[in-house]
């Protein structure tokens, strides 16, 4: 297989790796705004989450493309084709180098997923809690006013000042 191709999907795979490390970066620090109650943070935190997914789905979709091409190139069916095959289309250099890579998106989806979970789990409680305060306040809602009136004596001693 051409050299520049499989250079370009190991790139690509690179930078899926790389976003996705910034992923787990993000939910991590999202948590500790969402702990701290910060909004703005949280804000800017989901934010950027959103732009990472749309760069993530937008290189898995460029290296399935890739994926096909080389596969087709190599005379191979696409659909259906294992790592291992796929791995047949490099060098030797480059299957290695395509290896590691592997070895290491495992690895941070691994760490993504967990973070995931616990960020979800965060998430639902703080819902719970906002839900419980909700009704705390509308259970209150008849009992105090929403502008306080000064008490009588007050203003008798204001008078009398």
């Amino acid at each position: 297989m051409k050299k520049p191709e499989t250079q370009f999907y190991l790139e690509i795979l690179k930078r899926r790796v790389a976003s996705l490390r910034l992923m787990a970066k993000e939910l991590r620090d999202c948590r500790g705004a969402l702990i701290s109650m910060d909004l703005d943070a949280t804000r800017q935190h989901i934010s950027y989450q959103q732009g990472l997914c749309s760069e993530i789905r937008f290189l898995d979709h460029e290296l399935g493309v890739l994926r096909r091409e080389l596969a087709q190139a190599g005379g191979l069916e696409p659909e259906g084709m294992s790592a291992t095959t796929f791995a047949k289309l490099f060098d030797a250099s480059s299957a290695a180098q395509l290896r590691q890579i592997i070895d290491d998106l495992a690895q941070v989806q691994q760490r993504v997923w967990r973070l995931n979970r616990v960020y979800a789990g965060l998430l639902r409680r703080s819902r719970r809690s906002i839900h419980v305060l909700i009704n705390v306040l509308a259970s209150y809602m008849g009992t105090y006013s929403l502008s306080p009136r000064r008490p009588a004596w007050v203003s008798q001693r204001q008078a009398g000042m």
